[in-house]
């Protein structure tokens, strides 16, 4: 009789445990974890154990936090100890930009509760009498660092699912995948074949293989990395207490304390990767050959802070694989186009991640979405152009500079360019300097003779200030042309289309040559899509939403898809290439290069059609504005980009035409009091938080999340998009920012700037219902100072919106 299961969890590692430990605790007992060796084969058993809450995103926190928090629970509920020690960090201060760095990462701690403090050098001292203080200016405790044993948490997890019924089958590899014409998966393995509902990858350094079997590839990839643990250090025996952790940023070491001696970690300033092609299937409980010469500068940097070490004896050196993916974030959830197939891969550090992982996951699969939003790790984030190359491009840099400082917009060359739309090499002669987005290249901002062509990154003002105050200046008195081709584009046909999307989405459905704004709901009433949409005929829809979500929201739109074949959903993101032109010059620059009537009346706003322009004849205009002004996004085949961009740029040069990068967008933006994917918008609001309510139509009939929303909207929005005047001097919020009210948290920032055409320093930020009032007085933490701030219930910017509709 063939072995059934609701889920098979491979790998058996801290991930696939804390996956199955979540199943087992949400009622899924029915689960059944394969390990091909022991558990913790693999990395689980090498690691360092070492604990930290505080990091960006905010869920990143969130989820860590949640992982320490389990111990102490999951040593009881299993009767093992887990090691688990919180001793508090240390995280020291030896340059401004450091310094900095940490009072924005404490701001941003508030936002989960996370209280890390300053202290004085004395009491670092005192809690680390092993430290050297000179040249460290300030300190940092994080109460969250700690440690654990790995070998007991693992052996913790396992237990605790055991008891709650579910099973652990070692030395029982998975040698097979087949999906099943049912949608189940047969699992094949030496000893019989098990039936299953959904399939988990956590295998860890075997990840890759595990994927292939299914037919897909992740962009992952092994490097080594080194750690040591010294002998006894006289002056840690001599303690009463354990020290805290020790970090510092830039200096690429951690260090915990293990026995009565040192952990000392390295990411290695030259990164090694490891068995690219493939891990071997017999590699399990081995080390790889150390070579502690990599470690040289990240030791010598570790002396500096605590020179007892230099005197310490080694007790060993382990040098393991880990298994990164190209932003060293775990890879999460299911696979597009495999909806029962949930990835658990990369994780890289599954003894702070693994609980949280655990938890979303079990939600994911048993819920249908995971309570917080974790689309930052979602296996979706990357496309097939995240290949080889790439992946051992980024991974090695990021490895790298794994403890490096990270400034506001920093943009990564490393693994780039991938991709490029048509009119890349025009916007770079014009002197364009880029970024990049899901493996396409954008503008940013544009150089001018004299300046320099590169971005300088800082806690201030970047060097790309004047150009982008440049060009949004343009854009508000004649006309500016924008790189759009980055986002998400949809084509949505069939007989069946209007009534699928009506059932779909918040909003109503446009009438033909109409547009609207649709929220995409989830069935908790969450935000999980933001889309303008336009109906070019009867049954065919154009859907413009984040370009970094088009995986996601496929894989959304294919779970939704009727069966019988009555709707097509087409993704045309690289299909199709767009142009943006925004400014009061905008219409006279479309009529010049388009076929139509293109006029107030006949192209009002919130409109959209195919039409001919530039002699292109397939191209889609939709008339939205993102900067407040009159605007179109033009939409061609991606193969006369060029050509409309030529048609646009020579067209333009009597009306002011200024080229514009996506800086000056978001500047223009935030005068106006748009919100943005990612920063205002996505799965932790419903639409009430950001204000979408006016887009949504509970009254239409059902849609998906229109039932919870329902019930959500009786009480109200928890906390409120609002827009904030900031007495900033000379610097600007960017986002994570805690705001305070009479000196108490209220909220956070998430996304800031200066408005160049307003003259003012701004800031996106959430309030808590309770604590709103247009016109009071707040404050913003700002690059460690309290700055006082206005909340204005308006936008700054043409409030009515009358320069967009006219």
């Amino acid at each position: 009789m063939q072995e059934t299961a609701r889920v098979v969890v491979i790998g058996g590692g801290v991930t696939g445990c804390a996956i199955l430990y979540h199943l087992a605790k949400a009622g899924w007992s029915d689960v059944v974890l394969l390990e091909r060796s022991e558990l913790t084969a693999g990395s689980s058993w090498h690691a360092a154990g070492s604990l930290f809450a505080i990091t960006t995103p905010s869920n990143a926190s969130v989820l860590q936090k949640y992982t320490q928090d389990l111990y102490p629970e999951l040593e009881k509920e299993s009767g093992q100890s887990c090691g688990f020690h919180r001793t508090g960090g240390l995280l020291l201060v030896r340059t401004p930009d450091q310094l900095t760095a940490l009072q924005l990462a404490q701001s941003r701690a508030k936002r989960v509760g996370i209280e890390a403090e300053f202290i004085s050098i004395a009491e670092a001292k005192r809690l680390a009498p092993i430290l050297n203080t000179d040249g460290i200016k300030a300190v940092v405790f994080e109460p969250t660092r700690g440690f654990c044993d790995p070998a007991s948490v693992t052996q913790a997890y396992a237990k605790a699912a055991r008891d709650r019924g579910a099973k652990v089958h070692r030395h029982r590899p998975v040698t097979g995948l087949k999906l099943l014409p049912s949608g189940e998966w047969e699992v094949e393995t030496p000893k019989g074949s098990i039936r299953a509902e959904f399939v988990v990858n956590a295998a860890g350094l075997w990840g890759r293989e595990v994927a292939a079997m299914a037919g897909i590839t992740l962009p992952l990839m092994p490097v080594e990395h080194h750690y040591m643990v010294t002998e006894t250090i006289p002056e840690i025996a001599a303690l009463d207490h354990e020290i805290p952790n020790i970090a510092e940023a830039g200096a690429g070491y951690y260090c915990r304390q293990e026995g009565k001696g040192l952990l000392l970690g390295a990411y290695e300033s030259h990164c090694v990767h490891w068995a690219e092609d493939g891990t071997p299937l017999n590699f399990g409980h081995e080390l790889l050959p150390d070579d502690v010469t990599r470690m040289e500068v990240n030791l010598a940097r570790a002396v500096e802070a605590i020179p007892s070490l230099e005197n310490a004896g080694i007790k060993r050196v382990i040098n393991g694989p880990m298994i990164f993916s190209p932003d060293l974030g775990p890879l999460l959830g299911p696979y597009p186009g495999l909806p029962t197939y949930i990835c658990a891969a990369g994780v890289m550090t599954g003894f702070n991640q693994g609980g949280g992982i655990g938890k979303v996951l079990a939600e994911w699969i048993i819920e249908g979405e995971p309570s917080i939003d974790v689309s930052f790790w979602d296996v979706a984030r990357f496309g097939d152009w995240a290949g080889k190359g790439f992946t051992r491009a980024r991974t090695k840099y990021f490895y790298e500079h794994r403890t490096d400082l990270y400034y506001p917009y920093q943009e990564y060359e490393a693994g780039r360019p991938v991709r490029t739309f048509p009119a890349y090499d025009r916007e770079a002669a014009a002197g364009a300097v880029f970024g990049f987005s899901f493996g396409n290249e954008y503008p940013l901002w544009y150089a001018q003779d004299g300046e320099e062509r590169r971005d300088r990154y800082g806690y201030g003002r970047g060097n790309w200030f004047e150009a982008v105050g440049r060009e949004c200046r343009a854009t508000r008195e004649g006309v500016g042309l924008f790189e759009v081709s980055t986002f998400g584009k949809y084509e949505v046909t069939g007989p069946g289309a209007a009534k699928w999307l009506d059932g779909l989405l918040a909003n109503r459905i446009p009438a033909v040559g109409r547009t609207l704004l649709c929220p995409m709901l989830s069935p908790k009433g969450r935000l999980v899509g933001d889309f303008t949409v336009t109906r070019l005929s009867e049954n065919r829809f154009w859907l413009l939403g984040a370009g970094v979500m088009q995986r996601i929201h496929m894989r959304w739109f294919a779970t939704l898809l009727p069966k019988d074949g009555s709707v097509k959903v087409e993704n045309q993101s690289l299909r199709y290439a767009g142009l943006q032109i925004a400014g009061p010059n905008a219409r006279t620059l479309l009529q010049r290069v388009s076929e139509s009537d293109v006029g107030a009346n006949s192209f009002p706003f919130l409109s959209g059609r195919q039409m001919e322009i530039a002699r292109c004849p397939e191209a889609v205009a939709v008339r939205v504005s993102f900067t407040g002004e009159l605007g179109y996004e033009l939409y061609v085949p991606a193969e006369y980009q060029r050509v409309l961009f030529d048609e646009l740029t020579a067209a333009g040069r009597d009306l002011g035409l200024t080229l514009a990068g996506s800086r000056a967008l978001l500047s223009l933006r935030l005068e106006k009091s748009f919100p943005t994917w990612a920063a205002e918008l996505g799965p932790d609001y419903t639409p009430m938080e950001p204000g979408l309510m006016r887009f949504v139509r509970l009254d239409k009939g059902e849609f998906v999340g229109r039932e919870a929303l329902a019930a959500q909207s009786k009480d109200g929005p928890r906390e409120k998009l609002s827009t904030f005047v900031v007495e900033a001097d000379g610097v600007d919020c960017f986002g994570g920012e805690a705001v305070l009210r009479d000196g108490k948290y209220v909220g956070y920032v998430t996304s800031g700037g200066f408005g160049h055409t307003v003259g003012e320093s701004l800031a996106l930020a959430y309030i808590r219902s309770p604590a709103w009032e247009p016109g009071a007085r707040y404050e913003i933490e700002l690059l460690g100072q309290r700055r006082k701030a206005v909340l204005s219930a308006k936008p700054r910017f043409d409030a009515d919106g009358a320069r967009m509709r006219s």
